[in-house]
C-alpha cells in the first residue's frame, strides 16, 4: 500500500505541476498574440475556456492530494484543546464525515456529468464535451474519499502532516 500511495503523490504532483504549467503557457501565449498581433487574437479565443477546464480540473484533482499532506482547512487551535484521548475519536468522526460527504458529492457529480453528457451539450470554442467539465467534480471527489477512507482505517496519518499539529 505504501508504494501505491508513493506513485500516487508522485501521479498527482506531477499531473498539477503540468496543468499548472500548461495553463501558464498558454495563457502566456494568447496575451503575447492579443498584444503584438492582434489581427490573430480570434485564432487564440480557444485559450481562455482551456484553461479554464484546466483550472477546474487542477482544483478538484488537489483536494485529495491537499487532505494528504495536511493542507486542509481544519480547526487545529480548537482540537488542541481536547484532551488526546478525544481528540483521536474526534479525527476518526471528522474523517468518517468527510468520507460520507465525499462519497456523496461523488455520486451526485457522477449523476450530473451522465446528465450532462446525455445533452450532448460541447464547450463553445474548443468543441468538447461539457461532460469532461463536470467530470473534474467526481474524480476529484473520488480521490478525496480514498484519502479520507486511509485516515480513518489508519493507514495513512494525516493529521501528523499538518503544519499547525505536532
Amino acid at each position: 500500500m505504501t508504494a501505491f500511495l508513493r506513485v500516487l503523490d508522485v501521479v498527482e504532483r506531477s499531473v498539477l505541476a503540468v496543468l499548472m504549467l500548461l495553463m501558464v503557457g498558454l495563457y502566456s501565449l494568447a496575451i503575447l498574440v492579443r498584444e503584438l498581433l492582434p489581427a490573430y487574437a480570434r485564432d487564440v479565443a480557444w485559450i481562455d475556456e482551456a484553461t479554464r477546464y484546466l483550472l477546474i480540473w487542477a482544483v478538484f484533482l488537489a483536494l485529495g492530494a491537499a487532505l494528504a499532506q495536511g493542507r486542509q482547512i481544519a480547526m487545529t487551535s480548537y482540537m488542541e484543546k481536547f484532551p488526546e484521548r478525544l481528540r483521536g475519536v474526534m479525527r476518526k468522526l471528522i474523517d468518517l464525515t468527510g468520507l460520507a460527504f465525499s462519497l456523496y458529492i461523488l455520486w451526485v457529480g457522477l449523476e450530473i456529468t451522465w446528465m450532462v453528457v446525455g445533452t450532448g451539450q460541447r464547450s463553445p470554442t474548443l468543441g468538447l464535451s461539457t461532460g469532461y467539465l463536470y467530470l473534474a467534480l467526481p474524480a476529484g471527489f473520488a480521490l478525496l474519499a480514498f484519502r479520507y477512507a486511509l485516515s480513518l482505517f489508519g493507514l495513512i496519518d494525516r493529521w501528523s502532516n499538518s503544519p499547525h499539529e505536532g
